[in-house]
Parts: C-alpha cells; sequence; structure tokens
C-alpha cells in the first residue's frame, strides 16, 4: 500500500527554506484576501489571455527535445 503524499513534503530542504517558504505563502495568500473581485476578474482575464497567446504560437518557435 502507498502512502498518499504529504502537501507539506518539502524533500531535503533546509529548516531555513522551509520557514522562507512558509512565509511567503502566507504573505501571499494575505495579498490575495486583500483583493477586490475585480482586481481577481482583472488577473484572471490577464492570465487567460496570456495562456491563449502561447498556444497559439507557432509549432517552430520551440525545438522539441
Amino acid at each position: 500500500m502507498t502512502k498518499a503524499p504529504n502537501a507539506r513534503s518539502q524533500g531535503r530542504w533546509t529548516p531555513e527554506e522551509i520557514a522562507r517558504e512558509d512565509a511567503s505563502v502566507r504573505a501571499r495568500a494575505e495579498r490575495d484576501r486583500r483583493k477586490t473581485p475585480q482586481e481577481r476578474l482583472e488577473e484572471t482575464l490577464r492570465l487567460s489571455r496570456f495562456m491563449s497567446e502561447l498556444t497559439q504560437g507557432m509549432p517552430g518557435d520551440v525545438r522539441a527535445r
């Protein structure tokens, strides 16, 4: 039986790296909570347009590995 993946599993991160990552996650969450619904919608639309532009790229733009 396999063990369920732990969302907080950090691999071989040092305690300082883990603390820094946790602090950045908390800061991002706080910043996101302060956004208005209008700001969230605008961000979603920007990301949607960006993804659309990426998918419309020319097939030869990036070499296959």
